[in-house]
This record gives structure tokens, sequence and C-alpha cells, in this order.
């Protein structure tokens, strides 16, 4: 009973919210969304906000912290290379690939870039991987790759045929890549081939005729890197003199 009006205060009925219950004026509603006010009061009726308050504005985000903010989170810090550990990835890798094992081999070669990305050696053995495996173009594109690590890395390279368990091995390879290049004489990345595993085996002379030919058809920095290491030395001035 009201008590000044001598009756019952009616309320308008809300159906309940599952879950929820009642409220002094009827079901409690659900909560409002994260980040955003569904509703706003009048001021003066508790509105913290006060008058002209967008009841859709999203709630204020805290601050990103400043630079040099001490409370900031560390930006992680590059990985250091470990040389030592990369040289036994690639003993390791050496080891299954003379062994034929070219998966784990792969492996092996790979960990050694993770531990040492700035090397070449272990993308130039990858690139071994990939012509015992038929795939021409990767193994070209595998010493690309180690063009653009280390532009150096041709001044004082690996002997790709030590890493055959027999010289024979290594043969059988450039003779399965020369017969890929008789039925198939425009395939450039197979010459290119070709001429890096006589130039990587000591054979330079006949690895430069190879490259020779190849620099009038299209720019590669791998190829103006071959012939650049296979140039040969120029004769002293009195010996040039007397050929003349």
């Amino acid at each position: 009973m009201h008590p000044h009006h001598g009756h019952p205060m009616r309320f308008p009925f809300y159906p309940p919210v599952y879950g929820l219950g009642w409220g002094y004026y009827g079901a409690i509603s659900a909560p409002p969304m994260v980040g955003f006010a569904p509703w706003s009061s009048p001021a003066g009726f508790g509105d913290p906000l006060g008058a002209g308050w967008n009841a859709m504005a999203p709630l204020p985000m805290p601050a990103l912290p400043a630079a040099g903010d001490p409370f900031a989170a560390p930006a992680p810090s590059p990985r250091r290379s470990d040389p030592a550990r990369a040289q036994r990835y690639m003993t390791y890798g050496d080891r299954l690939f003379r062994a034929k094992n070219w998966k784990r081999a792969t492996q092996r070669y790979e960990q050694a870039i993770h531990a040492n990305p700035g090397s070449a050696a272990p993308r130039v053995r990858l690139s071994q991987v990939a012509l015992v495996r038929g795939d021409f173009t990767a193994a070209v594109n595998r010493l690309r790759e180690a063009q653009a690590t280390d532009p150096e890395w041709l001044e004082h390279p690996d002997d790709v045929e030590g890493l055959f368990a027999e010289p024979g091995d290594f043969h059988d390879q450039i003779a399965k890549l020369e017969s890929h290049l008789q039925t198939q004489p425009k395939d450039r990345d197979a010459w290119l081939l070709l001429g890096a595993e006589w130039f990587l085996s000591g054979r330079t002379r006949p690895a430069r005729d190879i490259f020779l030919r190849l620099t009038d058809r299209k720019a590669d920095a791998i190829l103006a890197a071959f012939l650049d290491a296979s140039q040969p030395a120029d004769p002293d001035p009195p010996q040039a003199e007397a050929r003349r």
C-alpha cells in the first residue's frame, strides 16, 4: 500500500530475463556490451558524465605507452647467430647427404641456416640436394639465395664434389644434368647450374665458357658473380707483350 494514496502501487509487468531475476523496477536487464553504454540517464540522476553524454560513444581506451616509457614492454632482441652450432648441423647434414638421406640432410641444413642466417654454405648444400632430386631450378635458386646472403662467398667456396660419398656419385649427377640439357637446350637455369657445378668442383675453364654463353640472355646477379670469380688472372705485361 502506498502510504499517501491508500491503494497498492501498480508497476508495469516486465518478463524476467533468464538467469538474472527481478529488481525494484522489474526484471534486471542483461549487462551492457563491453566498451559501450547502452543507456544514459539525465544529469542529476547519477549520471557520472553529465548532460550531453553520447549513450553509444565508446568508453575511453587506455593510452599507449610513450616512447621511452620505463614500464613499456621491451622490443624483442634479434636472434644471435651461432656459427659453431651451424657448423655442427652442417657436419651432421653432410653425413646424411653422403648416406643419401636427402630428407634428413635437408633438415640439418635448414637448422644450420636458422643458427647462422648470414651463412651461404648451408644454402649451397641445399642446392646439391635439389640437384640430386632433379630440381635444377630450385638448385640455382638456392645459389641465388647464397649470393644474396653473402656476396663474398665465392671467394672461398666449398668443393661440392667433396660432399658426395664417391666421385662417381657426383659425375652421375653431372651426367644426368647434361642429359637433361640435350633434350631441353633452352633451359637457362640448367645451363647455369652446370657451370656452377663445374666451377664449384674446381673446373674453372669449362665453367667460364658456359657463363660467357649465358651473358647475352638475361641479367642475373649470380651469373655476374660467377663470371667475376672465374675471371682469369691478368698475365704479366712482358708475357702478354711477347704473345702479340
